[in-house]
Protein backbone atom coordinates (compact mmCIF):
# COMPACT_ATOMS: atom_id res chain seq x y z
CA UNK A 1 0.00 0.00 0.00
CA UNK A 2 1.40 3.35 -0.97
CA UNK A 3 1.90 6.18 1.49
CA UNK A 4 -0.46 8.38 -0.49
CA UNK A 5 -3.20 5.72 -0.24
CA UNK A 6 -2.67 5.46 3.53
CA UNK A 7 -2.65 9.24 3.93
CA UNK A 8 -5.88 9.70 1.96
CA UNK A 9 -7.58 7.02 4.05
CA UNK A 10 -6.40 8.62 7.28
CA UNK A 11 -7.52 12.06 6.06
CA UNK A 12 -10.96 10.54 5.36
CA UNK A 13 -11.22 9.44 8.99
CA UNK A 14 -9.93 5.89 8.71
CA UNK A 15 -8.19 4.43 11.77
CA UNK A 16 -5.54 2.84 9.60
CA UNK A 17 -3.27 1.48 12.33
CA UNK A 18 -6.14 0.01 14.34
CA UNK A 19 -7.65 -1.60 11.27
CA UNK A 20 -4.39 -3.15 10.11
CA UNK A 21 -3.98 -4.62 13.59
CA UNK A 22 -7.38 -6.31 13.21
CA UNK A 23 -6.27 -7.74 9.86
CA UNK A 24 -3.51 -9.87 11.38
CA UNK A 25 -1.19 -6.87 11.29
CA UNK A 26 -0.84 -7.15 7.52
CA UNK A 27 -1.19 -4.11 5.27
CA UNK A 28 -1.52 -6.44 2.29
CA UNK A 29 -4.44 -8.34 3.78
CA UNK A 30 -6.11 -5.10 4.84
CA UNK A 31 -5.68 -3.63 1.36
CA UNK A 32 -7.32 -6.66 -0.27
CA UNK A 33 -10.28 -6.40 2.09
CA UNK A 34 -10.54 -2.67 1.37
CA UNK A 35 -11.01 -3.45 -2.30
CA UNK A 36 -13.75 -5.92 -1.39
CA UNK A 37 -15.57 -3.30 0.68
CA UNK A 38 -16.29 -1.23 -2.40
CA UNK A 39 -18.43 -4.13 -3.66
CA UNK A 40 -20.41 -4.43 -0.41
CA UNK A 41 -24.15 -4.26 -1.03
CA UNK A 42 -25.39 -3.43 2.48
CA UNK A 43 -25.97 0.26 1.78
CA UNK A 44 -27.79 -0.32 -1.51
CA UNK A 45 -29.83 -3.12 0.08
CA UNK A 46 -30.64 -0.82 2.98
CA UNK A 47 -32.03 1.73 0.55
CA UNK A 48 -34.01 -0.95 -1.32
CA UNK A 49 -35.52 -2.16 1.94
CA UNK A 50 -36.51 1.37 2.89
CA UNK A 51 -38.21 1.84 -0.48
CA UNK A 52 -40.19 -1.37 0.15
CA UNK A 53 -40.98 -0.38 3.72
CA UNK A 54 -39.07 -3.38 5.11
CA UNK A 55 -37.74 -1.70 8.24
CA UNK A 56 -36.57 -4.93 9.91
CA UNK A 57 -34.29 -5.93 7.04
CA UNK A 58 -33.17 -2.32 6.57
CA UNK A 59 -32.10 -2.35 10.22
CA UNK A 60 -30.11 -5.56 9.66
CA UNK A 61 -28.35 -4.06 6.64
CA UNK A 62 -27.54 -0.86 8.54
CA UNK A 63 -26.32 -2.80 11.56
CA UNK A 64 -24.10 -4.98 9.36
CA UNK A 65 -22.66 -1.87 7.68
CA UNK A 66 -21.98 -0.41 11.11
CA UNK A 67 -20.04 -3.54 12.11
CA UNK A 68 -18.08 -3.63 8.87
CA UNK A 69 -17.22 0.04 9.24
CA UNK A 70 -15.88 -0.55 12.72
CA UNK A 71 -13.79 -3.52 11.63
CA UNK A 72 -12.36 -1.64 8.66
CA UNK A 73 -11.54 1.38 10.83
CA UNK A 74 -13.93 3.59 8.86
CA UNK A 75 -14.70 5.85 11.79
CA UNK A 76 -16.60 8.49 9.82
CA UNK A 77 -18.80 5.87 8.16
CA UNK A 78 -19.32 4.28 11.57
CA UNK A 79 -20.32 7.64 13.06
CA UNK A 80 -22.81 8.33 10.28
CA UNK A 81 -24.23 4.81 10.44
CA UNK A 82 -25.13 4.99 14.12
CA UNK A 83 -28.04 7.46 13.74
CA UNK A 84 -29.47 5.36 10.87
CA UNK A 85 -29.28 2.21 12.98
CA UNK A 86 -30.89 3.91 15.96
CA UNK A 87 -33.80 5.26 13.93
CA UNK A 88 -34.44 1.85 12.39
CA UNK A 89 -34.04 0.11 15.75
CA UNK A 90 -37.23 1.94 16.80
CA UNK A 91 -39.08 0.20 13.98
CA UNK A 92 -39.56 3.31 11.89
CA UNK A 93 -37.89 5.23 9.10
CA UNK A 94 -39.21 8.60 10.28
CA UNK A 95 -36.44 11.18 10.07
CA UNK A 96 -33.99 8.90 8.29
CA UNK A 97 -33.49 11.05 5.18
CA UNK A 98 -30.83 13.38 6.57
CA UNK A 99 -28.76 10.75 8.42
CA UNK A 100 -29.00 8.40 5.44
CA UNK A 101 -27.81 11.18 3.15
CA UNK A 102 -24.80 11.79 5.39
CA UNK A 103 -24.05 8.06 5.45
CA UNK A 104 -24.21 7.81 1.67
CA UNK A 105 -21.91 10.81 1.27
CA UNK A 106 -19.36 9.49 3.75
CA UNK A 107 -19.48 5.99 2.30
CA UNK A 108 -18.94 7.39 -1.20
CA UNK A 109 -15.97 9.45 -0.07
CA UNK A 110 -14.18 6.39 1.34
CA UNK A 111 -15.13 4.14 -1.59
CA UNK A 112 -13.94 6.75 -4.07
CA UNK A 113 -10.50 6.77 -2.42
CA UNK A 114 -10.32 2.98 -2.40
CA UNK A 115 -11.48 2.73 -6.02
CA UNK A 116 -8.93 5.31 -7.10
CA UNK A 117 -6.08 3.16 -5.79
CA UNK A 118 -7.73 -0.07 -6.89
CA UNK A 119 -7.82 1.28 -10.43
CA UNK A 120 -4.18 2.38 -10.23
CA UNK A 121 -3.16 -1.08 -9.01
CA UNK A 122 -5.14 -2.77 -11.77
CA UNK A 123 -3.56 -0.51 -14.40
CA UNK A 124 -0.10 -1.34 -13.07
CA UNK A 125 -0.83 -5.07 -13.24
CA UNK A 126 -2.00 -4.73 -16.84
CA UNK A 127 1.30 -3.11 -17.87
CA UNK A 128 3.37 -6.04 -16.57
Amino acid sequence: MTESFKNELIKAGVDYKGAVARFIGSEEVYEQFLYRFTCDKNLSQLEECLEKGDIETAFKRAHTLKGLSGNYGFNKILETTIPVVEILRKGTANGIEEPLGKLKKTNKQVCDIINKYKNIENQEKETY
